[in-house]
């Protein structure tokens, strides 16, 4: 209150002024919380486009991806080991493969993709779906 007298300044002007400014301040915090919200929304719409679903079938061959390969440089052992065969498909995604040992495992399906290559006399083909 000193302060109001000294400056000569009405109280009553000045907290409607205080009232308006926090008024604005709320509303420029919407108008930012909104378009923020717009971006996130073109940001995820532009990262699930180019998104390739994955579907695999039995019999189909596919390389696993090894996240845990810790022992060799990156530059001198391959990330992808197999070629394994799908035996099963869950409806969640998961696959149970089965290596040349016939022992059968299950990996996620997020891991894998297919191997097009040479096994034996002939070449495989897979199929690669696009969206």
């Amino acid at each position: 209150m000193w302060t109001l007298k000294k400056l000569n300044l009405e109280y009553d002007i000045v907290a409607n002024l205080r009232v308006t400014h926090l008024n604005e301040l709320d509303e420029f915090w919407y108008h930012a919380y909104t378009s923020s919200s717009l971006y996130k929304e073109k940001m995820k719409y532009l990262h699930n486009m180019y998104i390739w679903n994955k579907e695999f079938k039995e019999g189909d061959l596919v390389l696993l991806f090894n996240s845990r390969l810790r022992m060799f440089l990156r530059k001198l052992k391959s990330k992808w080991s197999g070629p394994f065969e799908v035996v099963g498909v869950t409806p969640f995604g998961a696959l149970d493969l089965k290596n040349r040992n016939d022992e059968v495992f299950r990996v996620n399906g997020q891991r894998e993709k297919h191997y097009l290559g040479k096994i034996g006399d002939g070449y495989v083909v897979a199929v690669i779906y696009f969206k």
